[in-house]
């Protein structure tokens, strides 16, 4: 099964069905994700394994716990990049947690 841009259900039932809370943490979400993406590039670009691994690892986890799953497995695949200190195709795979990010901020218009 495809994971979803966002599990809503999942997401709101961990709030306890607090639809404007989620929507503020989506949207401190989204925000973070944009202000590491930089710096995420950087690290990339400079070989810095344990610096990937730590950014992708927080953004991992915070995508995680609000449901957005391609977000979270975008930075899981980050992550272990940064672990293993194989950065092939890291590059691409940022591009893809800023796609990813971009339709978060339209999603979250319709929650």
């Amino acid at each position: 099964m495809e994971k979803q841009l966002l599990d809503l259900e999942t997401a709101l039932e961990r709030l306890g069905g607090d639809k404007e809370f989620l929507i503020e943490l989506l949207e401190e979400l989204v925000q973070q994700i944009d202000q590491t993406l930089p710096d995420l590039k950087k690290a990339i670009e400079e070989k810095n394994y344990d610096e990937v691994r730590s950014m992708a690892h927080g953004m991992k986890g915070a995508a995680a716990n609000l449901g957005a799953d391609k977000a979270m497995d975008i930075f899981l695949k980050l992550e272990m990049m940064g672990k293993e200190h194989n950065l092939d195709g890291a590059m691409e795979a940022l591009a893809i947690a800023e796609q990813l990010n971009n339709e978060l901020k339209e999603r979250i218009k319709t929650v």
